[in-house]
């Protein structure tokens, strides 16, 4: 019995936390009668803590040790593993001599609708031909005086050359770009750094004991440090993570009460820093052709409320396009119109639920403001507690809650106590709307470790949207995707992104016909969006596309 117990108890606490509007004044003295029965019918084994109503209890955890890699990890990372423990000088990759070329049809000129087939050959500095694979390219479609976009998709075929696929979607005289997204080495220096270390940032656990003493001790998704560790896997409902003691004597396992991450440790050296700057996302080479035809593609028949959610889970580019700064999807037709009355009417007296990370919060600000909701709470910078945004009129009733995932999340402000990160599983639980939204977000602070936890904690929720599904059979449940995203942590997003889609299109393939998946990539890339917070009228037209499955 790993952590059965405390999952039992955690059942329990959700009961209770679902019922408690309905208890009498006996609430308090039923709860503490109970926890007393749990407690002393328990044997105490390699103990732990978790929290039963706000109180820390102990329960049983890991006999063994939990290293950094499954099975799963070393599936996809194999390859990559063999660049490890080097000062990268240039990038294999040199740009001046790869090429790239139209393989059917020389004269550039097409008709819209069509299918542009490239053909990209990566050379080195001497003119010969990488012969190996495993660099992550990226091939996309623009025309900024018609705020058009697209994306397309790369094949690799395992010997430096690579196929970029793209389709014509509207008639003008577009740029083709191929980018260097990420080359195998910068993806080989983060496969062995979470290798050896478990996460690419560091998370530090901070402990306050009863005499108000605080103390620091490192966090994490293994046990290699080998002693003083308290498991927390249980408290994370079943996902692995733990934190060792501080390095000063007096703390215990319920002294652990938020979370911080810690900028001062460095992960790379200063060459390899530069190595993965100064290769990453680099534009290989840039195409202009010509498109005939219609002005743009046609939209689709079917209305998004309409079509089968599975048609949402489209790994292949283009699944829509920008033009005149506005997306069309081309899974089906967006018909609501964009306005406050329009959104309003359609979400009357419904609440959307989100949980995820901070773009996620970025969507209630945006909610928020389309709808001119009042926030519950003041905000501070970089919240990390609940928000809840309301109506201000109880005519509409119109709810929208976020609240962040569960570990790990890596936050750096000192308001982020553990109570706040929970999973799925916790929050549909406690939910009680007839016929909820539910928006579902792992990507950035999960990209930091390896699949492996990925895997287990979309595992975790699917299980839970399963069951929840068969109580609320009138929610409606949307996956959030990754979206495009260039930053300087040495995280190589594009491969990151490529692998977790792979795993929850996998996982969620029995019940894809029940859930949205709603790709962020392909408007993301298309506008050429590189920040972690995509703009705010981006965040508009991605809330328009969600609104366009339900209204």
């Amino acid at each position: 019995m790993r952590y059965g117990f405390c999952h039992l108890l955690f059942q329990f606490e959700m009961q209770m936390e679902e019922n408690k509007g309905r208890f009498s004044t006996t609430f308090e003295l039923n709860k503490k009668l109970v926890f007393w029965s749990l407690i002393f019918a328990v044997p105490i084994l390699h103990l732990t803590t978790t929290k039963l109503f706000g109180w820390q209890i102990l329960c049983p955890g890991y006999k063994k040790e939990v290293k950094t890699f499954t099975a799963t990890d070393f599936k996809y990372y194999e390859k990559y593993m063999k660049y490890k423990g080097l000062d990268f000088g240039k990038c294999p990759v040199y740009f001046l001599k790869s090429t790239v070329e139209i393989i059917n049809n020389k004269s550039a000129t097409f008709t819209t609708g069509d299918i542009i087939t490239l053909r990209i050959i990566l050379h080195k500095e001497n003119g010969d031909v990488l012969t190996e694979s495993g660099d992550f390219l990226k091939v996309w479609m623009s025309e900024k005086g018609k705020g058009a976009g697209s994306a397309g998709y790369v094949v690799d075929h395992g010997n430096g050359t690579y196929i970029g696929v793209i389709k014509t979607l509207w008639s003008g005289s577009p740029h083709i770009k191929i980018s260097l997204s990420f080359p195998k080495e910068s993806i080989g220096l983060f496969v062995n750094y979470i290798y050896k270390n478990g996460m690419l940032r560091t998370m530090k656990g901070v402990f306050k004991n009863a005499r108000g003493e605080t103390g620091k001790g490192p966090c994490g998704i293994h046990t290699l440090q080998k002693h003083g560790i308290c498991d927390f896997t249980s408290m994370n409902y079943g996902m692995r993570w733990f934190c060792s003691f501080p390095d000063k004597p007096g703390f215990v396992c319920s002294d652990w009460y938020s979370i911080i991450g810690d900028t001062n440790v460095s992960t790379f050296t200063t060459t390899q820093r530069n190595f993965i700057s100064s290769t990453s996302n680099k534009i290989i080479k840039e195409i202009e052709v010509e498109v005939h035809g219609d002005k743009f593609i046609d939209h689709p028949e079917y209305l998004c409320r309409q079509i089968n959610p599975s048609v949402t889970w489209n790994i292949s580019s283009p699944v829509g396009y920008l033009y005149n700064e506005t997306w069309h999807n081309l899974l089906c037709q967006n018909n609501v119109e964009p306005s406050y009355n329009r959104y309003v009417s359609c979400l009357t007296n419904r609440e959307i639920y989100m949980v995820g990370d901070s773009t996620v919060r970025h969507w209630l600000m945006s909610l928020a403001e389309i709808l001119n909701l009042a926030y519950s709470i003041k905000l501070t910078l970089d919240p990390h507690y609940p928000i809840k945004a309301f109506s201000k009129s109880t005519r509409d009733n119109i709810t929208v809650t976020w609240a962040a995932h569960e570990f790990p999340f890596f936050a750096y402000t000192s308001n982020a106590t553990i109570n706040y990160f929970k999973p799925a599983r916790y929050h549909l639980n406690v939910l009680r709307s007839k016929n909820p939204i539910v928006v579902l977000h792992w990507y950035v602070h999960i990209g930091f470790v390896p699949l492996s936890v990925y895997e287990e904690h979309v595992m975790n929720a699917k299980d839970s949207i399963v069951e929840f599904l068969d109580r609320v059979p009138d929610a409606k449940i949307f996956i959030k995707g990754p979206h495009n995203l260039q930053h300087t942590d040495g995280v190589p997003y594009d491969f990151v992104r490529y692998l977790q889609d792979k795993i929850i299109f996998k996982i969620f393939d029995n019940i894809k016909h029940k859930i949205v998946y709603l790709n962020q990539w392909d408007i993301t890339v298309a506008s050429e969006s590189y920040e972690m917070h995509p703009s705010n009228s981006l965040r508009h037209q991605m809330i328009h596309e969600l609104l366009s499955y339900i209204c």
